[in-house]
This record gives C-alpha cells, sequence and structure tokens, in this order.
C-alpha cells in the first residue's frame, strides 16, 4: 500500500482528534443526527409511462384475481406485489411461459452477456423478433409501458454526479460500469438502434433479469411481470438462516423439485424427468415465496448480496437500512497485513510476520469483506478477528482459532474457550453456540501454553478495535465533506429548498431536476457510509477504546 511518511504523519494528526471531548461531542450530537436521518433523500424513483392504476389493471388482466397469490400495489418501496392470501415458503407465486421471455445464454460470445440480452430486447420490441410466429413480440409490446422510462441506476448518471458519491469503492465500481455501458453503447449504435436505445436496456438488464439454469445451459432472462418483485436485503447471517429454511421448504414440495435442485427461488421447469425431456416451448419459469408472508404484506425476493453502493449502481436504490450493506477499511489479507504501524516491536519481529502472514492468507473466510457493517462492532467481528490476528504474538497466538461464527455467517479468527468473542461478547451478545468446533483450525500449535489472563486477551482486542476506529477516523478525514454538513444538505432536500437554489448548465428543466436527483441521492449515499464509520467510532469509544495512534 505504499505507506509513506507523509501518510503517517497526516494518520496521526487525524487520530487524534478523537479524543475524550470528541467522546463527549459524539455523544452529545447522537440525538441530532437521528432526527437528521429521517430527512434522507429517497433514491431516484423508476419513471414509468403508466400510472400504478392502469398497471395493477395489466397486472390483474394478465393474472386474473385468485389465480396467484399476489396483486400489484403501490407499497413502500413505490410499486410492488402484495399477498392477497397467507403464503408459506416455497409457495409458488407466479409461473410464465419460458417462450415469453427474452433470453439469451451464457455461452461465451465476444460481447458480454448483459450487452447481448440488451439488444435481444430491442429487438424483439423494435424490430419484430423472429417474424411473425414469434409470441415475444406481442406479449412485450404490450409490456413496455410497464417498463421504467428510466431506472435511477447510478452507472448511467453524470460523470460529476458518480463523483459525489465521494466513497473511493462506490466512485471506482460505477465509473467502471458506466464506462463498460457507454463503450458498449457507442459499439453496438446502428441505425436501428441508437446509443441512447442500447444504454436503456442495458439499464433494465441491470435492474430486471434473471441469472436462471435450464437444460440448455445458464440463461440470463427478462421475464415480464416476475420482474416486479422488490429486493430485501439481509446480512451474511441472515441470507444463511434463510436459505437454510428455504431449501428444506422446496425438498418437501414434490412441485417444487427443479428449485431444489438450482437452490433459487425461480427456475425453468418443464414436464418430464430428465434434461432430455426439455421442451422451451412447453417449459415455464417459476417463481417461488423465499419467506412467509401473511395478506396484506409485500412479497419480497433477494437480488443477492448486494451493498448500497451496488445497488444504486444497477438497480438505482438503496434501502436504508441495508442489512447486507458493509464499508471496506481494507482491500483484502495483504492489505492488513502491511498496515503494521499499529503493532508493537514485538509483533514486528520478521518470523512473527511470515507465520502471520501465513495463516491470513490460508483463512477459511479469505475473501469475506475485511468491513464495518450496519450493527456496529458485533457485525464488523471479521475484520476484529483478523487484526486481533495482527496483534496476538508468542502465547497468545496459540489460543487463537480460525471458526465459524454464526451471527456474522461464516468463519474468523475468535479466541479459544467460553468467550470466542473476548472484548467485543457484549456486543455479539455471546449466547452464540459454537457449534462446528470439528470444523476449526488451529492458528498455531502452542504446546503448554499456560492459560491467559482475561486482561491479556483484552489487550490485544483493544489493539483491534483500536486500529479498526483509527482507520474509520482516516476515512472520514479524507471525505471532501462532513456528515454534518451532508445532513444539513438532507434536510434542504426533505424541506424543498434544494431543488429551488440547484443549477446545472443544463437546458432542459427535466435533465436539471434529474441531475439535482442524482446529486441529492448521491449525498444520502455518502452519508450512509459515513454515519457506518462515525458510529463504529462511537461505539470504540463507549466500549473506552480510543483510535490506535502508531
Amino acid at each position: 500500500r505504499g505507506l509513506g511518511a507523509a501518510r503517517r504523519v497526516a494518520s496521526a494528526h487525524r487520530v487524534a482528534r478523537v479524543s475524550h471531548r470528541r467522546h463527549a461531542s459524539l455523544r452529545a450530537a447522537r440525538a441530532e443526527r437521528v432526527r437528521r436521518r429521517g430527512a434522507a433523500a429517497a433514491p431516484c424513483a423508476e419513471k414509468y409511462a403508466v400510472s400504478t392504476e392502469d398497471a395493477t389493471a395489466m397486472f390483474d388482466a394478465r393474472f386474473p384475481p385468485g389465480s396467484v397469490p399476489v396483486a400489484l400495489r403501490e407499497t413502500a418501496c413505490g410499486r410492488g406485489l402484495v399477498a392477497l392470501r397467507p403464503i408459506d415458503e416455497g409457495d409458488l407465486l407466479l409461473s410464465i411461459p419460458w417462450r415469453h421471455t427474452v433470453h439469451v445464454f451464457e455461452d461465451g460470445n465476444d460481447d458480454p452477456d448483459d450487452l447481448r440480452l440488451a439488444l435481444e430486447l430491442l429487438r424483439v420490441l423494435d424490430d419484430g423478433g423472429d417474424g411473425p410466429e414469434d409470441e415475444r413480440v406481442g406479449i412485450w409490446r404490450d409490456y413496455r409501458p410497464m417498463l421504467p422510462s428510466s431506472t435511477g441506476a447510478a452507472a448511467f448518471w453524470t460523470k460529476e454526479n458518480v463523483d459525489e458519491l465521494q466513497h473511493a469503492d462506490a466512485v471506482d465500481e460505477t465509473h467502471a460500469l458506466r464506462m463498460r455501458f457507454e463503450a458498449g453503447a457507442t459499439r453496438r449504435a446502428d441505425k436501428k438502434h441508437s446509443k441512447k436505445d442500447i444504454l436503456w436496456a442495458l439499464s433494465l438488464v441491470h435492474s430486471r433479469s434473471f441469472s436462471v439454469a435450464t437444460p440448455e445451459g445458464t440463461a440470463r432472462a427478462l421475464v415480464p411481470f416476475a420482474d416486479l418483485f422488490n429486493h430485501k436485503p439481509e446480512s451474511p447471517a441472515q441470507a444463511r438462516q434463510t436459505d437454510a429454511l428455504l431449501q428444506a421448504a422446496l425438498r418437501e414440495n414434490k412441485d417444487a423439485a427443479a428449485h431444489a435442485r438450482s437452490g433459487e427461488p425461480w427456475s425453468v421447469t418443464f414436464d418430464g424427468t430428465s434434461d432430455s425431456n426439455f421442451e422451451a416451448a412447453s417449459a415455464s419459469f417459476e417463481m417461488r415465496a423465499i419467506w412467509r408472508h401473511e395478506p396484506g404484506e409485500e412479497v419480497f425476493i433477494t437480488y443477492g448480496h448486494e451493498t448500497s453502493a451496488e445497488l444504486l449502481a444497477s438497480y438505482g436504490f438503496f434501502p436504508a437500512p441495508n442489512a447486507g450493506d458493509f464499508v471496506r477499511l481494507y482491500t483484502d489479507m495483504q492489505d492488513v497485513l502491511d498496515d503494521d504501524r499499529y503493532l508493537s516491536r514485538d509483533g514486528l519481529v520478521a518470523a512473527l510476520a511470515m507465520e502471520r502472514e501465513a495463516v491470513m492468507w490460508n483463512a477459511l473466510a479469505v475473501e469475506a469483506p475485511l468491513a464495518v457493517r450496519p450493527g456496529g462492532v458485533a457485525n464488523a467481528a471479521h475484520l476484529l478477528g483478523c487484526l486481533r490476528l495482527m496483534h496476538a504474538h508468542g502465547a497468545m497466538l496459540g489460543l487463537l482459532r480460525d471458526e465459524d461464527v454464526p451471527h456474522i455467517g461464516h468463519s474468523t479468527f475468535v479466541w479459544q474457550g467460553d468467550a470466542p468473542c473476548g472484548l467485543w461478547a457484549e456486543s455479539c451478545g455471546e449466547d452464540v453456540l459454537y457449534e462446528d468446533r470439528a470444523s476449526s483450525v488451529a492458528v498455531a500449535e502452542r504446546p503448554d501454553v499456560p492459560r491467559l489472563e482475561e486482561d491479556a486477551r483484552d489487550a490485544v482486542d483493544r489493539a483491534a478495535l483500536g486500529q479498526a476506529a483509527a482507520r474509520c477516523v482516516e476515512m472520514l478525514a479524507e471525505f471532501p465533506t462532513t456528515l454534518e454538513e451532508d445532513e444539513a444538505t438532507l434536510l434542504t432536500v426533505a424541506d424543498g429548498s434544494f431543488f429551488l437554489s440547484f443549477r446545472t448548465h443544463e437546458e432542459d428543466e427535466s435533465h436539471e431536476r434529474e441531475s439535482a436527483e442524482q446529486y441529492a441521492v448521491a449525498v444520502a449515499y455518502r452519508a450512509t457510509v459515513k454515519r457506518l464509520l462515525a458510529g463504529f467510532v462511537e461505539e470504540c469509544l463507549e466500549m473506552g477504546v480510543e483510535p490506535s495512534e502508531w
């Protein structure tokens, strides 16, 4: 990471700002932040050609009341599908003929799957597809008013508004996606389909398509009406529990065999017991329930383990709060190993550094994000476990194990014994049973290691917490605006005065309004990032741990 002298000096000054005096001011400002959070800007709403009332009529025409357990309604998420009767896990929600879907197979073409699917959608809508016999043409032309003219996805924003996200990971990933879309649309634009048309189709592909296994290969598909389900975010631990419950429900349902094989709530089904019986003309795309729902509740699916930045870039929204969100403090294990600024002299011994590196890169959850998450210290246990390994040496290294931690959904480095979470056990609510001891891995074999005193383990954990807090302080100081400034902006968004004062060089008034909406959502997004970082520091201070100084 090239941790030079300039960065070290800057880091020391930033960390020094978080003192006992700031501890008091952070605590005093909590009530004000809670009030301001209510002023968060709503994500860019999808823009439709028809009202929700007309869209509901179209849905009811395709699925007469009583034929399916859901109906299209206005919901807290905008438009969504609501339960009409009690729904259990694994129940069939919708079934769409596979021949009515627009899909391409992931078969290694020169163009990426998303671009090929976007072009196929335009071919069906504008060019008549495969001719008069192609049922998709009529289906999708009738369905077109249900498709948004704009998804609000950040990958289609102006470059300037993408930069306003401020969080480096979000800005870089969104710009990369934006540039890929621009390049593909520019390359494939012709007299039939303009660059603007292709970008619109790409926005639909990234916000509404499904990846689904078929006997003919894995397809990426646009499915009319099935694309109306909204997303429910989950933490890794919640997702693991949900997956177990769903798989059990699908195995018990004799009509959901294809779903049980695929492991997904959506699947392509067909008559027959083997793939050789597959006929696309008679197959169906089925969506089954992931969770139980009571009448009147919105029925959700999950789009995957997406951060707020990923959801905003591809789908045009991010939920607040988002249980699946996280903010990386380190890129990967090597990034952690390279940040040795906070280690004691004993921790810098070359032999120990080599042992630590070997252990770190062989972690069971080596790919898991080294990040702070909603839920604070408890849900940052993987980051803290790896930092714990950085600060442990000698006899302490022999008391660490790489073990499954249920409340974070995967393995990390924990202490042996009855309190594996150590100093943050109270935050974790250490009633959790660590049942998978047989699969745990000893970090280092240390025969005849004496039992450590509790304060010795606490010293290691305090060092881990202090280093994590210091990184949060560094990142907060690198943002061009403060959390307080962003929340003040969001208050003007809430009362409408922001849009009266926002000015761009756009001649088109509608474009200026759209740019203002993008900017407001960018501010709302970066405020969530800063709240995560500031909240983590505040929790550390409440635990009596100051950000470390190297």
